[in-house]
Parts: structure tokens; sequence; C-alpha cells
């Protein structure tokens, strides 16, 4: 088995500060979302990110317990990361493994993954899809520091492990360059903006910033999130105003009317069209239109 070197800086989980001595170092998530992805979570309600954190952190203990123990436990997803793990031919190294330059950075690796003599290197995700470039950037960082605290051993793979309810997927995760990881701790250790080199897009899509594009999805998860929310109240509240005969009712800034179940009336323009193109055509205006784009978040099929 592969011996590991610990990490002399101590990491202390509720305030989640890392301190080498008395020397306090920094966590790489603050400098990745100051340095690449600004704003990434700033415009998600405050209880929701906090509501996602407390389920990841609990699905992350229940993955550690199956690695330690070898026990199944009642966590769904726990028992999908099991399967992966397995499934992909890795036996567990470590968990929560920290790692730091022992001098500015210290961060701690959810997994570490081991095949024959093969290391893998692996971060927990529960979000409503992976964001493979910020993972990209926090792995990669995690990669160069792992070599760095072991300097015998090299980083095989990066896996983003991302277990949503009953589905599970294993994904592997392009590394940075250390040079660019490198060039971005140092930006970070100036105080300057840190700019990756450019890369030539794969096709023109590429060509819109992906931060930009992943705080989208943010949003729109968030936005689904509380549909789903306010569609179970509204539909209680409905239940309810039905079973008791209530026409309307006002709390504060809300007002509610309840309207009983009818019919009504609906003109069918395209039939009319197919029917009557003469005449309809005869009634056609023309306004003008604003641009604008679509968003739809894809299903997870």
């Amino acid at each position: 088995m592969i011996d590991l070197i610990k990490s002399n800086v101590v990491f202390n989980e509720e305030d989640h500060t890392y301190f080498l001595g008395d020397k306090e170092l920094f966590g790489i998530t603050g400098m990745i979302g100051r340095q690449l992805f600004p704003g990434k979570y700033g415009k998600i309600p405050k209880h929701i990110l906090e509501k996602a954190a407390a389920k990841g952190r609990f699905i992350h203990s229940q993955c550690q317990f199956v690695d330690e123990t070898g026990l199944c436990t009642d966590c769904i997803e726990a028992s999908n990361y099991l399967k992966e793990r397995t499934s992909a031919g890795y036996v567990p190294l470590a968990n929560e493994y920290l790692v730091s330059d022992n001098e500015y950075f210290a961060t701690q690796i959810d997994n570490v993954w081991l095949k024959v003599d093969k290391i893998a290197l692996c971060d927990i995700k529960t979000t409503y899809s992976l964001d493979k470039e910020y993972l990209s950037w926090q792995l990669s960082i995690c990669a160069y520091l792992f070599e760095l605290q072991n300097p015998l051993l090299k980083v095989d793979q990066l896996f983003g492990i991302w277990l949503r309810d009953e589905k599970s997927e294993v994904v592997v995760i392009e590394r940075k360059p250390d040079s660019e990881v490198i060039r971005l701790l140092e930006s970070e250790k100036r105080g300057q903006q840190f700019v990756a080199s450019a890369l030539v897009p794969a096709n023109d899509n590429q060509i819109i910033a992906v931060q930009n594009l992943n705080s989208i999805i943010e949003v729109e998860e968030a936005i689904e999130a509380l549909e789903k929310v306010r569609d179970g109240y509204r539909a209680d509240l409905k239940k309810i105003m039905k079973e008791k005969g209530i026409k309307s009712c006002e709390v504060g800034r809300l007002k509610v009317s309840y309207t009983v179940a009818s019919k009504q009336k609906k003109f069918d323009s395209k039939k009319f069209q197919a029917d009557h193109p003469d005449l309809y055509s005869k009634y056609l205006t023309i306004t003008n239109k604003s641009d604008s784009i679509q968003i739809k978040l894809k299903s997870d099929e």
C-alpha cells in the first residue's frame, strides 16, 4: 500500500481555516471564486446555498463512512458512490486528504483512489450538473499540491464524482498544466488578477465564457428548486380553499383568489389559418420583436 505524506497543516472544520503553526494559510475555494469564477453563486439566495451545502456535507460524510468501513448505508448517494468506485476498479487510499505548499495555500481532497499503482484524485459534487471547467481548475490545483507534498508520487487521473439522488456518474476531468496552476497561485499571492493563457476554442460555442454559462445554470437550478417548493404550497392552499369554500384571502402582501373549474372557449388560430388562409392573412399585422435568447436546462437523461 502506498503511504501518503501527512501535512503539518491543521484544518479547523468549525470555521474552515487552515493553520501551519501560528500562520494561517488560505483555502483554494475562495481563490478560485475570486480569480476565475467571480459571482458564481452571488445571485443565489443564501438559504438555498446553505441547504445545498448541508446536504453536500452529509453525503460526503456518508461516502467517507463507506470507504472507511466497507459497509453500506441508507444514503442512496453513498451506495452509488461505492458502486461507481468499485466499478472503476479503485480502492480508497484517503478521504479528506489535506495538501499544502506549506507557505500560502492548503486544501482537502475529497477522495484519493488507488488502482494497482495508479493514483486518482476525486471531488464529489451533488449539484444539478457537473461544472467541468470549475472542477478542472480545482482538481488541477489539488494535483499540483499533492505531487508537491508527495514528490515520489504522480497523479494519474482526475475524477468528478457526480451524486444526485438516484443518479451517479464518474467523469474524467482534464488536468490544467502545472505552469498555469503556478501562474494562478502566484497571481493570488501578489494580489493580481489572473488571466488564463488564450486557448483556441474547439467550436464557436466555447467562445462564450464558461463561467458565465455555469452561473446561469446555478441560477436556473435555484429557480427550478423554488418553483417546486412554490407549486407544493399552491397545491396545498388550493385544496384547503376548495374544501372550505374560501373564495379569497389576504395575508400581508399576499392575496389569493380561488377560481372553480370551468370550461372556456379558445380560438384555434392554426385551424383557421389552414381553412381560410386568405382571410387569415388579411388580418395579420407586423410588429417589431426584440432579440432574445431561450434558456432551458436539459434533463438528467
